[in-house]
């Protein structure tokens, strides 16, 4: 960068210094789009393995075979991983919430057996 000193001692800056922080700022840019487009072929690799696992095995990590052709389905420049953690965790999340529900279920079931009052845990005491 080329500056120089006014006879007040203020820097200005010339014409060509301007053009050397566009050009760093498209350098950098295209740097680390690289990186991006290198990162997403390789993990559209990791997709192409997962394509080998049978249905059991996708399952155990809560992924469907639908889960694989979705993630596929995007730009190739798309990090396909992040449509299939997303998918992951949603189904973990719904398989705990039905097992909570079911557990709830029971219980009062059995108080109910019981002759005893379910309780409400809803409720909050304000004091």
């Amino acid at each position: 960068m080329e500056e120089s000193m006014s006879y007040l001692g203020e820097v200005r800056r010339t014409a060509f210094s301007s053009f050397g922080t566009a050009a760093s700022g498209v350098l950098i840019a295209v740097f680390t789009g690289s990186l991006q487009f290198i990162r997403a072929v390789g993990r559209r690799r990791h997709l192409a393995q997962l394509g080998g696992f049978d249905d059991r095995m996708l399952r155990d990590i809560g992924l469907t075979r639908g889960d694989l052709r979705d993630a596929s389905a995007g730009p190739l420049w798309q990090d396909p991983t992040a449509i299939l953690v997303v998918r992951s965790v949603e189904r973990r999340a719904a398989r705990r919430l039905a097992t909570r529900e079911m557990v709830r279920e029971a219980s009062q079931q059995d108080l109910a057996r019981a002759g005893m009052k379910p309780r409400n845990d809803d409720l909050v005491s304000c004091g």
